[in-house]
């Protein structure tokens, strides 16, 4: 299907002129074709599960990619799951209708604030990227008298082309647990009373 098209000469999304977007709500204005993301969303999914059929899987969109209500509320109707990097994520996720139980908090440099909000919403996952913040995610839990569910980040040691600046996967990069040390890294996980482990990530 074509979401962009031109119709009597006029430039249009979904079959919605855009010149009468921009008379209606004045410019700029982003425009989204949730034609396109439905399109998309099922084309990825389809391939996903046609490609791991023995598994169940659930996509997550990562919001920092486009933290607009309309399009996580959409994505979510759709059945996907919320990627978040921060507070102000997860709490856009959550007001878009995101179920708690499909959100997943990635990203370095969570604030303990940020840690309790995730942690009282009982979200699925808090991706870990090292054991000082699981020993910081532990004590948040234990204060709020709640298990925390985590799933460690291990980074593989795996390069995957691209700039020098913005890898992740390798041995050298700053993120996730080094893949060396991943099960003394669960083990220790195992023992904290106010860890549940769900899983592991891997960028």
């Amino acid at each position: 299907m074509t979401h962009f098209s031109y119709i009597k000469d006029r430039l249009c999304v979904d079959g919605h002129p855009l010149e009468d977007i921009a008379n209606t709500h004045g410019t700029p204005t982003y425009v989204y074709s949730a034609g396109r993301i439905r399109e998309n969303f099922a084309s990825l999914n389809t391939a996903l599960n046609k490609a791991l059929p023995d598994h169940d899987l659930m996509l997550c969109y990562a919001t920092k990619a486009n933290s607009n209500l309309a399009v996580i509320n959409l994505l979510g109707k759709l059945g996907a799951g919320a990627d978040v990097v921060s507070g102000g994520e997860l709490f856009r996720s959550l007001k878009a209708g995101i179920p708690a139980d499909k959100i997943v908090f990635s990203g370095v440099g969570k604030t303990v604030d940020e840690i309790s909000m995730a942690i009282k919403e009982n979200i699925l996952q808090i991706n870990v990227e090292s054991l000082s913040e699981l020993d910081r995610i532990n004590a948040t839990a234990a204060g709020m008298g709640r298990k925390a569910n985590i799933g460690l980040r291990i980074n593989p040691d795996v390069a995957a082309g691209g700039h020098d600046k913005i890898t992740t996967g390798r041995k050298e990069d700053k993120f996730g647990i080094d893949y060396d040390h991943a099960l003394e890294a669960y083990e220790y996980a195992a023992s904290l009373a106010h860890i549940n482990i769900t899983g592991i990530s891997i960028h």
